[in-house]
């Protein structure tokens, strides 16, 4: 008898773009620690894993500077600026860098400054849909009339920057979007990538230095304080700054946009949300579990070990796949089905460890009052269309656009 084709995850495949999941429980049912000539990298599908991935101090998270030094001089040279900000990012740093940027992020962005949000995320998501109501056509574009803006609202009030700049800066965010998401579709991600951060760091640094003198009670009035008292350079106050605004917005937005999705898409669930609608709590966390906005971590290898037989040596970069691991059966009971009351919820969405998600108290929040308000106000709301097109990243998992219907 013929012997069975390897199994290969292609993560240019656009079936795997639209179903990375089918694909990867597949391997984490028959190769958990698969190699991938494709990425040059290790990918692991257990939740075991992904979660020791997260916790392990052999592996580091600075995947940006090998990768910068593994280039050629013409093209380091392209990619000097990005590198040169998004090295500053905490996301992107090992012990001692990491704690002591993650210390100070921490007096910045308190528990009590994220439920102070609280009213104001309520007001903005009623002033969103009042909006949409008010048209009287029974049409929106969930992402961008909904979705993006009250995430991004949220992050540019406390950054302190005006809500008029929303879209400029939102484009600038997205030309960034497919260098940081691995993205593998064609266009010059690098130059886009570029250009976009250098006006962000641009635009960040003009607002800094506004501050100077002129302080404010905002989150980049504290940076520049920092910076003041040299515990930060300038390149970290930008490189933060646009770190506030990029994950601030992008993974909130796909939060809500994946949320309201899985509740459609599973009409008893739908009911059974409207039928109590105080189980928004556990229903974000499932929303985390089922079609989370991260697909996957990457980190890379910085001494030799040893995981289920297999050897991953130093330099290896490693793709931990969160989604795959929030779906493994042997951590979570009817894995595949959509419970918004499941209990325990032990996803890895936010991620484990010294890197747990410094916002995930302001997606949360963001995440149950979006969806309580939006349901509330239309509980007849429909998609205007049973397909949606996946955005081209593996690291992040959202789409661009989904048309709906109020009902």
């Amino acid at each position: 008898m013929p012997t069975a084709a390897p199994l290969v995850f292609d993560p240019r495949d656009p079936d795997v773009i639209q179903r990375p999941l089918e694909t990867l429980l597949r391997l984490q049912a028959e190769d958990p620690v698969h190699w991938s000539p494709l990425l040059k990298g290790w990918v692991l599908t257990r939740h075991d894993d992904v979660k020791a991935v997260q916790m392990n101090g052999g592996i580091s998270s600075d995947r940006l500077t090998p990768f910068f030094e593994s280039q050629q001089g013409g093209e380091q040279s392209r990619l000097s600026d990005l590198i040169r900000y998004l090295n500053t990012w905490v996301v992107f740093k090992d012990p001692p860098d990491h704690t002591r940027l993650r210390g100070l992020l921490n007096k910045v962005v308190t528990p009590s400054v994220m439920r102070g949000l609280e009213d104001g995320i309520a007001e903005l998501a009623d002033s969103l849909l009042d909006r949409i109501a008010a048209r009287g056509d029974g049409q929106f574009e969930c992402i961008s009339e909904f979705a993006n803006p009250l995430p991004a609202s949220v992050i540019m009030d406390l950054l302190g920057v005006p809500r008029a700049d929303m879209d400029l800066l939102r484009d600038w965010s997205m030309q960034l979007q497919p260098f940081l998401g691995n993205a593998t579709g064609g266009g010059d991600k690098y130059e886009t990538g570029r250009a976009g951060i250098v006006a962000m760091a641009d635009y960040f640094r003009d607002a800094a230095k506004d501050r100077l003198g002129q302080p404010r009670e905002d989150v980049i009035s504290h940076f520049v304080m920092l910076q003041q008292t040299s515990q930060i350079t300038e390149d970290e106050l930008i490189g933060s700054c646009i770190l506030f605004l990029f994950a601030g917005h992008e993974t909130t937005t796909n939060l809500i946009g994946n949320g309201i999705r899985a509740l459609l898409q599973n009409p008893d669930q739908k009911a059974r949300f409207l039928a109590d609608p105080s189980l928004i709590a556990s229903a974000v966390e499932e929303m985390l579990r089922f079609e989370g906005p991260t697909g996957a971590v990457v980190r890379v290898v910085k001494a030799p070990f040893e995981l289920r037989g297999k050897t991953l040596n130093q330099g290896d970069r490693v793709f931990a796949m969160v989604n795959a691991a929030n779906h493994d059966p042997e951590v979570f009971e009817a894995a595949a089905r959509f419970d918004i009351g499941r209990t325990p919820n032990r996803h890895l969405t936010f991620n484990h460890g010294i890197h747990f998600c410094l916002g995930a108290p302001l997606a949360r929040a963001e995440g149950r009052i979006a969806i309580s308000r939006l349901f509330t106000r239309f509980p007849n709301v429909a998609m205007a269309s049973d397909t949606v097109e996946y955005m081209d990243t593996l690291t992040m998992r959202g789409v661009r656009e989904m048309p709906m219907v109020t009902g």
